[in-house]
């Protein structure tokens, strides 16, 4: 660290502007020897035995971590107990608190914030105004932007994107090739999953299970009894489609 400092006045703490002391190659570029990073407020915040590294006006303060090969940069901002990791970045104005946990080649970036207990892994973005709060688990490649909202214990696998002014939360599941946009809302346990988009005002609560096209001002609610009671349905109404196809003759 360098005897240049500035006093962060909103979180009361004194930021230190980091100088490299080696060489290295980063993910975003080579970093010389003597380079001037962003701001830290001790050592604890940057791992100095691998390859990552904090850039511009970039602060990272608290208990925070930069770990691995992850670079921060731009003006965002690392706090708390949060843990920065892997290929990951963050960049431009981001902020990501708390106890969130980024890793893999995960990238956070413009205005997006992401707290709570937060995991984001993988390929995921979360970009433009996007909140990220809570429980919430980001896998695979989702893309969560916009003014999206997500809270909770909401996990999202897959190709999944999320912008709009929509909102996830509960402990709702969407996977695979899910697109949730406008002012769509999902909570409590609705699973959304295959290949469909979810749009308009439509709102999917209760324990929904939706594998196709949702919109307008539709609202899905379905109650725990109400889908176990569905499966037995599904079952009797595909063996009758067998008996019409058979002639009749399905065992039984």
């Amino acid at each position: 660290m360098s005897e240049q400092t500035i006093m962060d006045m909103e979180h009361g703490v004194v930021l230190y502007r980091i100088v490299a002391e080696r060489t290295f190659e980063s993910i975003e570029r080579i970093i010389k020897k003597g380079t001037v990073g962003g701001y830290v407020c001790g050592y604890h915040n940057l791992s100095q035995d691998d390859r990552c590294w904090v850039d511009d006006n970039a602060k990272i303060f608290g208990q925070a971590k930069v770990l691995e090969n992850a670079f921060v940069k731009g003006s965002s901002m690392i706090s708390d107990d949060a843990e920065i990791s892997g290929y990951s970045k963050v960049i431009g104005c981001a902020i990501i608190r708390e106890n969130a946990l980024i890793g893999g080649e995960s990238v956070i970036e413009d205005n997006a914030i992401v707290e709570g207990n937060v995991i984001v892994q993988d390929h995921c973005r979360v970009i433009e105004n996007a909140i990220v709060t809570g429980d919430v688990q980001l896998y695979d490649r989702c893309i969560i932007g916009g003014n999206a909202y997500l809270y909770g214990k909401a996990e999202l696998r897959g190709r999944c994107e999320i912008n709009g002014s929509a909102i996830i939360g509960g402990h709702s599941r969407i996977e695979e090739f899910v697109t949730v946009r406008d002012k769509a809302i999902i909570k409590e346990h609705a699973f959304i999953h295959g290949r469909c988009l979810i749009n308009g005002n439509a709102k999917i609560f209760g324990y929904s299970d939706i594998s196709y096209d949702v919109g307008g001002l539709s609202i899905i609610n379905v109650t725990l009894s109400e889908r176990k009671e569905s499966i037995p349905f599904l079952k009797k109404n595909f063996i009758e489609s067998l008996d019409i196809e058979r002639g009749g003759n399905h065992r039984k």
